[in-house]
């Protein structure tokens, strides 16, 4: 007996010692304090982990996976990367802008993209995760009765959404399928909690936007951690290593950010890329 309890503790122990990094658009990644409420499930991760410092959040706005690839950053993930770590991979929100030559794939090379990203990921020991996209909400709707309908594939991200499942089931890559999650969970919920997941916001609801807003893909806050939860649960419904990392529920607190932001001494979250990414998730600047 002895014996067999030395490699698993020691498999147990590589699992704690493992990183966690993180690839995906503006939907996944970190905001600044500044940028409040708005956060990315990615961000609202680092609540549920053991150890903050082995979450990297390298998720970045307006990004393809074709163009997360081609401007280098997915290679200075993989560059990063130790035997043990594993990979959160989602996009899809921008892959089928034809209008954005830099972003669009067709299905089919998205998929080879997200292959070779797993390949990428194996070859240097670490385990490939995938999620799929959160659901846009311009696919909400609700009947007469005040049903609410939520259609996962609004804004385009339908077949790759699909495209993310299949291949999970070809590469044997488990998924945390979000959307899927969202599709059926939402409706409990009705559609005026489901619209504050979002930066749907109303004049002065917070006073980092006095005239409101109306961005029905990006997350605010709970949003951020009701993705993030629905992440958590995924994986440990599925037993992935990965939950070795995690908090169990119980011990995870999450406080909506107040009227007023944060605080002036709230600080960005490690590996904060939220400067350029700002301008890309809301359309405000070209990409450079």
């Amino acid at each position: 007996m002895k014996k067999l309890l030395i490699p698993v503790f020691a498999l147990c122990a590589a699992a704690a010692c493992a990183d966690i990094y993180m690839a995906g658009d503006s939907t996944m990644c970190n905001y600044a304090p500044r940028q409040y409420p708005q956060q990315g499930w990615g961000q609202a991760l680092a609540l549920y982990m053991k150890d903050p410092d082995q979450l990297h959040n390298w998720a970045i706005g307006g990004r393809s996976a074709r163009s997360y690839r081609d401007e280098g950053r997915w290679q200075k993930l993989v560059d990063a990367l130790a035997a043990g770590d594993y990979v959160i991979i989602a996009f899809g929100h921008n892959d089928s802008n034809k209008a954005k030559k830099e972003r669009y794939s067709s299905v089919p090379d998205y998929k080879e993209l997200m292959k070779g990203f797993v390949a990428d990921v194996r070859a240097k020991g670490a385990t490939p995760i995938f999620a799929t996209s959160i659901p846009h909400s311009g696919g909400f709707s609700q009947n007469a009765d005040g049903v609410l309908s939520v259609r996962g594939g609004a804004a385009g991200i339908g077949p790759y959404v699909g495209a993310t499942r299949e291949l999970g089931a070809e590469l044997g890559v488990p998924v945390l399928d979000l959307n899927k999650f969202a599709c059926e969970d939402l409706p409990k919920r009705g559609l005026e909690k489901a619209n504050k997941l979002y930066m749907r916001i109303q004049p002065n609801e917070y006073k980092n936007y006095p005239n409101g807003k109306g961005d029905g893909c990006h997350t605010r806050d709970t949003g951020a951690y009701y993705f993030a939860t629905a992440a958590v649960k995924a994986a440990r419904e599925q037993k992935l290593g990965v939950c070795e990392l995690f908090k169990p529920f119980a011990a995870v607190q999450f406080t909506p950010i107040p009227w007023g932001g944060p605080g002036s001494d709230a600080q960005p979250m490690k590996d904060d890329f939220s400067k350029e990414e700002i301008g890309y998730a809301n359309g405000d600047v070209e990409k450079k």
